[in-house]
């Protein structure tokens, strides 16, 4: 199989009826992802309900695709009520888009990244490994949004 490399900047497509319908620029050609998302364990865990944590994230970068900054809000787990909870973070996350004044929701190119959040990983993370066969894939966590060749800006859950 003949390997793509990762590009240097990632497209990621603005879907406006899936989960890349935050996506886009503001400012002077700053560009932003907004999510609401969740965080888990892996593996088998007792009373897995209070360890899904939900979040609301506005990440943003440059014009260039370089991170600024990640604003990640904890709405509750779904122990406390998963629908609610859900709620909670879907008008933070309005909050945070209105923080950001005018925006245009678009098709964006960012670098990779990561972050750290309650000892999460969030980011566009590359997870090749070649050795499981799983060659130049980037992912979006915590989503887990897989992008791969083409690199045109589609991904797969």
């Amino acid at each position: 199989m003949l390997s793509v490399a990762i590009p240097k900047l990632i497209p990621i497509a603005y879907l406006p009826d899936y989960y890349t319908r935050y996506v886009g620029k503001f400012g002077k050609g700053n560009q932003f992802m907004a999510f609401v998302t969740a965080t888990q364990p892996s593996g088998r865990v007792p009373d897995w309900q209070k360890h899904k944590r939900w979040y609301a994230v506005l990440h943003t970068f440059d014009a260039r695709g370089n991170h600024l900054a990640t604003e990640a809000w904890f709405a509750g787990s779904t122990a406390d009520g998963e629908k609610a909870v859900l709620e909670k973070a879907q008008v933070k996350r309005l909050e945070m888009l209105a923080g950001l004044g005018n925006y245009r929701l678009c098709d964006i190119k960012l670098k990779l990244f990561r972050v750290e959040v309650d000892g999460h990983a969030f980011g566009l993370i590359d997870e090749s490994s070649p050795e499981e066969g799983f060659q130049d894939r980037v992912v979006l966590r915590p989503n887990d949004f897989l992008f791969h060749a083409p690199w045109n800006g589609s991904y797969d859950t």
